[in-house]
């Protein structure tokens, strides 16, 4: 039925594509008038479009005439050479139907889903001059600095031509720079550039002066695929170094995790050589019990996955996995685990220590690697009647820190066994210049500055022998989803999108278009060929390449990892067969490297080609047949003829062939591999060659094609191929699709809560900056201070409660309130609010009266800034731990999501309430010189007793607070943040252990420490 409402009505992307027709004909016509006009006269229809909106038309009242005056700029630059990142470039393009089409949904805020080589990045002129009429920021989003260089410097003659501004930012530029770049009328620049810049603006910069950007109105988002669903996993994070740091651990650590790895290898290796024989002697239930422990021990053992090749074993350990997870087997599922060392999750990339393994690493101590019963012992402590009260909090203190000890050793640990084997070299990661550096599984490339959190990365370095560096704490951070739906109007441009629509329209709200290309595509894409084995599946790839470059084809081999195409490359030199490979070992050639990827005969190994951006052109002598007949063939209804056609293709291929080498999870990288062929009516063909080994197929998908492959008793080196096997494949490509959206969904729900409470804190933090005289907001802060505490303690008519706020207010601030005051004004909660309130303005403006004149504003300013971001980092590290410990709930038959809600609401809470209280208290204790500080203690009319109150809070003395000064750089914080503020808190010391906010209070009242003691 569907079918046939499409072939009466047409689809939803004919009918988007048909209401834009006649914009189309409007543009041209508009186009055809301005070919009359000179170059002075074509640029001047900027200033009439500008004062044409300012007298209030709309953007889309000038969207027909704004598109025809870039399409008839781009006509009059053809013939013209333009230097783009240091080649010369001929310009010969001008906008087709189509691409204006594209500009038009790019406009509305929507995504256009182009073909490679469809010109995205012209299309794109098109909205961005239409939206920089307006004179508000325009923004180019592309996957890397390279691409946004390159695009803003060739797409920028456009621009320049028809007068207006164009800016890129880069990676390494200055503050003052990037402020530069942003005030132009389009910005091109990276997804993580432009959020890093939203994080230093709001939650690091001190001064108006170092905030660059100027607002979220419009962005264009290339590969918006890859950008808004890849990297949509991982948070932006601008970290620095951890106030504490256990690189140590992993240093002792490294030879006992080593030996136990090898150790459980030679263990696994017992079990599976036991469980060969024991298939051979049909004991099915022994040896599935065999391969249990194997697979959750070492899963990618070589000789199971070996074993795993045979379609019946693969199917008795699909069976035992299956009966495990009952109810009825859990307990002889454990009992199984903890014979192991350790148990390894691959699909969760999870690793945790067993008894066997805490023995293992600590023989004389077994309970070393354990974690002791905190409960139970603080118990113990609180029953013991030969305890003092002193005696008491001593020991507590002890057990907790004992506690906290043995937690860091068992984690680091648990992070080891993960990067002994679960990360893999040159798959997830590579070393480069004694650094490990990580790979993004989407594209390919590297990730400088990026680290794995919570110990991972460090526990990497110690594997690889390479300098450990200090662990990190988190700054400030925010997703992809919600910087990117900060802006007003948000479009987007890719190759693949249509298969994530529904994500897109949940997520942000955007739709997705399907352009038609300019030209039919005349791609053959052949059925996936699938082996058992990776070496059959090897050969045969070899063989076809070495096959299509005899004949003179250039052939595209589309990898997974940077292990997966130095593989390949091996196997090319020992076949003496000349090659070229982009991986993120030689990513700096990139470029060169896809360029060359047409030429004939040409073999070229490269990762997945996700967002490269350079398109392979052919070269001469690559297309055999007459590139006219083959479009009036492809246009003919006949289907004898287009058969033809395709038997044509295949028996006498031209064009570029892509070979992908195994199935990715995402469809997408698929179709983007593909992509790269068939460009703009170019011939092309594709073909993707599949084993059971694969990860894709042996995690997900393999047991309905192994038991084909066992019906028909396929023998070694012979191969399956059916379109029916593509669909199965497909299948277990929606699952992972499912799973990770699943993934992102639920961090952005959990990032939801976090969204709320940043703007809160950034709105808060960004008045400070902004404002130019700060006084105000520090009367308001203190103002807010004594009211809500005044309504807190005087809650009730009781003689210690006035006394404990008079105490407070002596605490607090270097004034005096008497408790007879307080009881005089009782009645009325304002009135004493405003008795408090009034005596701590006017010792504040004593104070101020004696400090600089021309520095007491950037001390408040700095004072309040620093307070802010003390807290919020303390408080961004309280919520990474809720948020890994909150999933734990889910036991006691309650929603983390839910728990995770209640409790960070209760915590920000909290947070703002101490923020405004050590601001208020601050300020006080905070001068532009000691003279000034010393002047003001002797003007106050206290005695001593009175006076030494000021001590008891953040330590004894006064802080000199000077304005900021910049600082040196590390990647982690300052490559990031440029110039820094210097420190200017006394350094306090202490005699006894610090106690967290969130611990346990010391006094063994059972709450946390900031609701008891703290408080």
């Amino acid at each position: 039925m569907l079918n046939v409402i499409k072939k009466v009505f047409g689809s939803k992307h004919d009918r988007d594509i048909k209401l834009l027709g006649p914009l189309v004909d409007r543009t041209n016509a508009f186009e055809v008038e301005y070919q009359a006009l000179s170059d002075e006269q074509l640029k001047a229809k900027t200033v009439e479009f500008r004062e044409r909106l300012e007298k209030g038309e709309t953007l889309d009242n000038l969207m027909a005439e704004a598109f025809a005056t870039v399409k008839n700029a781009c006509r009059r630059l053809c013939g013209q050479t333009f230097d783009v990142c240091g080649h010369d470039l001929a310009w010969d393009m001008v906008p087709f139907d189509v691409q204006i089409m594209g500009g038009a949904v790019l406009h509305q805020g929507k995504i256009a889903e182009m073909a490679t080589g469809e010109g995205k990045t012209l299309v794109a002129t098109l909205p961005l001059y239409l939206n920089a009429l307006a004179g508000k920021n325009v923004h180019l989003v592309t996957t890397n600095d390279y691409l946004a260089r390159r695009d803003s410097q060739w797409m920028g003659n456009i621009f320049s031509f028809l007068g207006l501004t164009i800016g890129c930012i880069q990676n390494q530029m200055a503050p003052a720079e990037r402020r530069e770049q942003y005030a132009c009328d389009i910005t091109y620049g990276t997804n993580s550039e432009f959020g890093f810049d939203y994080l230093r603006d709001n939650g690091m910069a001190y001064d108006p002066e170092s905030r660059v950007q100027n607002g979220y109105n419009f962005a264009i988002i290339d590969e918006i695929d890859s950008i808004l669903i890849d990297e949509a996993r991982t948070p932006l994070i601008i970290s620095g170094p951890s106030p504490t740091t256990f690189t140590h651990i992993f240093t002792e650590l490294k030879p006992s995790v080593e030996a136990l790895v090898k150790e459980q290898r030679r263990i696994c290796t017992s079990k599976i050589q036991e469980a060969e024989k024991l298939i051979k002697a049909e004991d099915v239930e022994g040896a599935q019990v065999l391969m249990y422990q194997v697979f959750h021990g070492m899963p990618k053992h070589k000789k199971l996955m070996h074993l795993l090749e045979d379609p019946d074993v693969r199917k008795m350990h699909e069976q035992v996995e299956s009966m495990m997870l009952t109810d009825m087997r859990k307990e002889d599922a454990r009992a199984l685990r903890e014979e192991l060392l350790f148990v390894i999750e691959e699909r969760n990339h999870d690793a945790s220590l067993t008894e066997k393994g805490c023995e293992a690493m600590s023989p004389h101590d077994p309970d070393a690697y354990v974690l002791p019963d905190l409960v139970t012992e603080i118990e113990q402590i609180e029953s013991a009647p030969d305890l003092s009260p002193e005696e008491r909090i001593q020991r507590k203190q002890e057990i907790h820190n004992h506690f906290a000890t043995r937690s860091d050793r068992i984690h680091a640990v648990d992070q080891m066994i993960r990067a002994y084997t679960l990360y893999e070299k040159d798959v997830e990661y590579v070393v480069q210049e004694n650094q490990v550096l990580i790979v993004d599984e989407f594209t390919g490339r590297i990730l400088p500055g990026r680290r794995w959190s919570d110990g991972l990365h460090q526990a990497v370095e110690a594997k690889e022998s390479v300098k450990i560096e200090r662990e990190t704490q988190t700054l400030a951070t925010i997703t992809i989803q919600n910087y990117f739906r900060m802006y007003d109007k948000l479009g987007g441009m890719t190759g693949t999108a249509e298969t994530e629509a529904s994500e897109f329209h949940e997520i942000y709200g955007l739709d997705v278009v399907v352009m038609k290309t300019n030209r039919p595509v005349r791609r053959v894409d052949g059925n996936d060929v699938i082996y058992k084995t990776q070496r059959e599946k090897y050969k045969a790839l070899i063989d076809e390449i070495r096959s299509r470059h005899e004949s003179k084809q250039p052939v595209l081999v589309g990898t997974a990892s940077v292990d997966s195409s130095e593989l390949l490359s091996r196997m090319l030199k020992r076949a003496h067969s000349p090659h070229n490979v982009l991986n993120a070992r030689n990513h700096e050639s990139e470029a060169d490297i896809v360029t060359r990827a047409g030429q004939p005969g040409c073999v070229t190994i490269a990762t997945n080609m996700a967002g490269r951006g350079t398109d392979i052109k052919l070269g001469e002598g690559v297309v055999k047949i007459d590139r006219e007949v083959i479009l009036s063939q492809t246009g003919l209804k006949d289907k004898l003829g287009e058969t033809t056609l395709l038997e044509q293709l295949i028996e006498n291929p031209n064009g570029l062939h892509v070979i992908g080498s195994e199935r990715h999870e995402s469809r997408r990288i698929d179709r983007q591999l593909r992509g790269r062929c068939a460009r703009q009516g170019d011939p092309g063909s594709s073909r993707f060659y599949i084993s059971l080994e694969d990860d894709l197929m042996r995690l997900f998908g393999s047991d309905r094609i192994a038991n084909i492959m066992s019906r028909l008793g396929l023998e070694e080196g012979q191969d399956l191929e059916h379109k029916w096997l593509n669909r199965s494949i497909e299948t277990a490509q929606r699952r992972v699709e499912q799973q990770n959206f699943a993934i992102r969904k639920r961090t952005l729900e959990y990032d939801d809560v976090m969204n709320k409470q940043r703007e809160v804190v950034y709105g808060f933090r960004g008045q400070v900056v902004t404002i130019d005289v700060v006084r105000d907001e520090v009367h308001g802060v203190m103002r807010d201070v004594v009211d809500r505490r005044t309504e807190e303690m005087l809650g009730n008519d009781e003689e210690e409660t006035i006394s404990a706020y008079a105490e407070w207010v002596s605490t607090t601030f270097p004034v005096l309130v008497k408790p007879d005051e307080i009881r005089e004004k009782f009645a009325e909660l304002l009135d004493v609010a405003d008795l408090v309130y009034g005596r701590v303005k006017e010792a504040y403006g004593v104070k101020v009266g004696m400090e600089d004149d021309t520095a007491v504003n950037s001390m408040e300013r700095h004072v309040m800034l620093n307070i802010i971001d003390t807290h919020w980092q303390d408080y961004l590290r309280q919520m990474d731990g809720l948020r890994q410990g909150v999933g734990l709930r889910a036991y006691g038959q309650r929603d983390p999501l839910v728990e995770y809600k209640r409790e960070a609401f209760d915590m920000f809470a909290t947070l703002m309430v101490e923020i405004r209280e050590d601001i208020a208290s601050s300020l006080f204790r905070s001068t532009t010189s000691m003279d000034s500080y010393d002047s003001f203690m002797k003007s106050l009319n206290m005695v001593h007793e009175d006076v030494s109150l000021l001590g008891k809070r953040n330590g004894a003395g006064a802080q000199q607070a000077n304005a900021p000064q910049g600082g040196s750089s590390n990647m982690n914080l300052d490559d990031l943040l440029g110039e820094a503020p210097a420190a200017v808190a006394a350094t306090v010391t202490r005699d006894d252990p610090k106690v967290g906010r969130n611990d346990p209070c010391v006094c063994g009242s059972g709450k946390k420490y900031k609701k008891c003691c703290g408080s």
